[in-house]
């Protein structure tokens, strides 16, 4: 059982196992009083585990406030993962300007800029970035997809978890 849990990694700790498990049942039972008594990092983890389960990664099922803390998330995740322009074109291109709201309200100010600069690159007519881009808007693009995945306004599970706690009643 142990190995099929956690698979063959011998650097884990009994400690981050125990973690893990913690967190994982937090989420399994939505919990959302044990939610908030977890450090930021493992809250913010929690956090987008709770509300993917809740809306299977369909943002307009989620209340305001959940909106805007998963927007803001998938935004971080796809400029980690991957760039912004995925998030912007391919996977959530219905709520680029919906996120630039949501990283606003939750105290991105820098982040949101960046990406609202990213979609004033993107052709009007809805059509491929790359089809229609010249060097220079590509390596704009390259640049604040950099600056944003930089954390210009800080650690975004500290922007999460400040959010949160003002929107309790409401996640």
């Amino acid at each position: 059982m142990e190995t099929e849990e956690f698979g063959d990694l011998p650097w884990m700790t009994e400690e981050i196992k125990n973690q893990i498990r913690h967190r994982n049942k937090i989420v399994k039972n939505k919990d959302i009083e044990s939610l908030f008594l977890l450090d930021n990092s493992d809250f913010s983890i929690a956090l987008y585990e709770i509300l993917s389960k809740q809306c299977d990664f369909k943002p307009f099922v989620l209340n305001h406030a959940q909106r805007v803390l998963f927007l803001s998330m998938l935004i971080e995740n796809a400029g980690q993962a991957d760039s912004i322009l995925s998030f912007l074109q391919e996977y959530y291109s219905e709520y680029a300007n919906e996120v630039v709201g949501a990283l606003k309200e939750i105290g991105a100010t820098k982040s949101a800029e960046f990406i609202k600069q990213a979609i004033e690159l993107l052709p009007q007519d809805g059509s491929w970035f790359f089809d229609n881009a010249d060097e220079n808007s590509e390596n704009l693009m390259v640049k604040l997809d950099s600056e944003f995945s930089n954390y210009p306004d800080g650690p975004m599970r500290d922007l999460y978890r400040k959010y949160a706690e003002i929107h309790r009643n409401e996640i």
